[in-house]
């Protein structure tokens, strides 16, 4: 018994960061298919977020950090070609869609380890997020003007509260012990503070090349801001009450344990 579980072990750690290629495609492969599947409409028209998105942001949580950007990445790639309405940029959607919301996720549950890349990484996303398209290249490339300060403190709501939660000791410390955590309460704490976090930032990145390449108005830039700041905490929840499920059959399964896995 003991050898077959050392070979078992061995034989997971010849995957992509200890997780078999397996797991990664059938992972991938979940993700890719559910692009078919709408969970918000775009702001303006022309598409929708695709469930891809939570299902990738819960990649890293079960499949550690790097089998969970592989699992984003195999089910992005997937999605361009099953679910063309979710990916209108195609490889750059691959990107935007799945591969961003598990990186944030994974940079989110890492605590102490990388907060200093963490922290500067969101002050910038949120700097150019606020001036991209509509002060840089502005004007210049036909973009109105936007009504300040409000549109600085819409901006400020996605990434304002994000660079707090990784610089404080809610970030370095707190969630990703909260995480892995066997109480029930603290790991729901945990993954939601974590996936909010990640998709608030997310969605800066997310947006600004539809924002530059469809032209958007100043009004409709306003309104997008307003309509995703409620369903971003709200799919950050109900991605919690999803993933603790999963989470906590996995720890009963007697699987191998995946290195930087919260379970």
């Amino acid at each position: 018994m003991e050898e077959k579980t050392t070979e078992k072990v061995r034989k997971t750690a010849t995957g992509i960061g200890g997780v078999s290629i397996a797991w990664v495609t059938l992972f991938g492969a979940l993700c890719g298919v559910t692009g078919l599947v709408p969970i918000f409409p775009y702001v303006g028209g022309g598409g929708y977020v695709p469930l891809t998105t939570p299902l990738c942001a819960i990649a890293p949580l079960l499949l550690g950090p790097w089998g969970g950007l592989a699992a984003a990445a195999v089910g992005g790639v997937i999605g361009m070609f099953v679910a063309p309405a979710a990916y209108p940029l195609q490889i750059v959607d691959v990107f935007l869609n799945a591969v961003l919301p598990a990186l944030f996720v994974a940079l989110m549950i890492q605590g102490n380890l990388l907060w200093k890349v963490t922290v500067p990484l969101f002050v910038v996303l949120g700097i150019l997020g606020w001036l991209f398209p509509f002060y840089i290249p502005g004007a210049a490339a036909g973009f109105g003007r936007v009504p300040e300060p409000l549109y600085f403190l819409l901006t400020a709501i996605y990434w304002v509260p994000s660079t707090l939660i990784a610089a404080t000791p809610l970030g370095t410390r707190f969630i990703p012990r909260w995480v892995r955590s066997a109480n029930r309460a603290q790991r729901y704490g945990g993954v939601f503070l974590a996936v909010l976090a990640a998709l608030f930032i997310w969605w800066l990145p997310w947006t600004r090349p539809y924002w530059y390449l469809f032209n958007y108005s100043a009004e409709l830039g306003v309104a997008t801001h307003i309509a995703y700041s409620w369903w971003v905490p709200a799919l950050a929840a109900i991605t919690a009450v999803i993933t603790i499920p999963i989470v906590e059959a996995l720890e009963r399964s007697g699987l191998p344990k995946i290195e930087g896995a919260i379970w």
